[in-house]
């Protein structure tokens, strides 16, 4: 690595030259960015990024030149390390993006600790960096777009449903945890969520909720950009699943924002989750791109650095 390069801790002050590095960086590989500075804070307050605490950046004289992502996630029987490297386009092949890689797993002792990314299916860079180290492809997050709502069959549990946008969201937020850790406890990036966590991840975003009997059977969390929409969050609880309860609830959403071709909505879904990407797919979703997952135990990746990267 060049010499005049340095690896330190995140700071607060950091935020302008982390927009200015997406900016840099998504002129080359688009799916990377670019962010904005309410995104970058929004993205800080996450729980399980704790304000940035184990992000790292590089540095050369005095500019910001990679960064790398990086938050340990509670998915209940063990804890995952979350990764993300991004390195300014003109800075790369001089090994920073290994030495933010390096910091990264320095960060924890337990060998047996996995160790998740995301790479672009067309990103070649970063297809390679993951083959390097024995990375093993576990899923994908298919990206999907809706230009045209198409409505679901009506069934008689979603017709006996209420779906209402919730102004109070600290009021549902243990309810909506409650869902989401259970619906989503097999998924390759789940990660556990307290009530208190959800309500704090709430506040960022528009909650709908599905109620039947006065009780919540699913939720579905949005954010709004300027001339689209994102799905982040859609969940059915696992015993209420299979009776059109979360079609319906996708389905008003998407018409209460009138989404079209000129303001469409988006979502990722997995791979492995066939029920969902069918769901979606009969409400008018198209795939569009696609996210590698790939996933390795800490043991292994330091044991592939030391063979690969002397």
């Amino acid at each position: 690595m060049d010499d005049g390069i340095t690896i330190r801790p995140l700071r607060e002050a950091d935020a302008e030259a982390v927009v200015e590095l997406y900016a840099k960086a998504a002129a080359v590989e688009p799916r990377l960015g670019p962010v904005t500075l309410p995104q970058w804070d929004q993205f800080l307050k996450l729980p399980q990024n704790r304000g940035g605490r184990d992000f790292r950046v590089a540095e050369r004289d005095g500019v910001l030149v990679g960064l790398a992502e990086s938050s340990l996630r509670d998915q209940g029987a063990h804890h995952t390390r979350f990764l993300k490297i991004v390195v300014a386009p003109e800075m790369r092949r001089r090994r920073i993006g290994l030495a933010l890689f390096d910091e990264v797993l320095a960060i924890d002792a337990d060998a047996d600790l996995t160790v998740q990314t995301l790479v672009s299916s067309d990103w070649p860079a970063g297809m390679a960096f993951v083959a390097a180290f024995g990375f093993v492809h576990v899923e994908s997050e298919i990206g999907m777009k809706c230009v045209e709502p198409l409505q679901p069959a009506r069934t008689l549990a979603a017709a006996r449903a209420t779906i209402e946008q919730v102004s109070d969201v600290t009021a549902c937020a243990g309810e909506v945890a409650r869902i989401h850790n259970a619906a989503y406890a097999s998924d390759a990036a789940f990660r556990l969520y307290s009530r208190e966590e959800m309500a704090q991840v709430l506040t960022e975003s528009e909650v709908w909720i599905a109620s039947e009997d006065g009780q919540m059977s699913g939720f579905c969390l949005t954010e709004l950009e300027r001339n689209s929409m994102w799905i982040e969050s859609v969940a059915v609880d696992p015993v209420r699943q299979g009776r059109g309860l979360g079609q319906l609830l996708v389905y008003r959403v998407l018409a209460a924002h009138d989404v079209s071709v000129e303001h469409p909505c988006w979502l990722n879904v997995s791979s492995r989750n066939a029920p969902a990407l069918k769901i979606y797919r009969r409400l008018g979703f198209r795939p569009q791109h696609e996210t590698c997952r790939f996933s390795a135990p800490r043991g292994d990746l330091l044991a592939a650095r030391g063979r690969r990267f002397q």
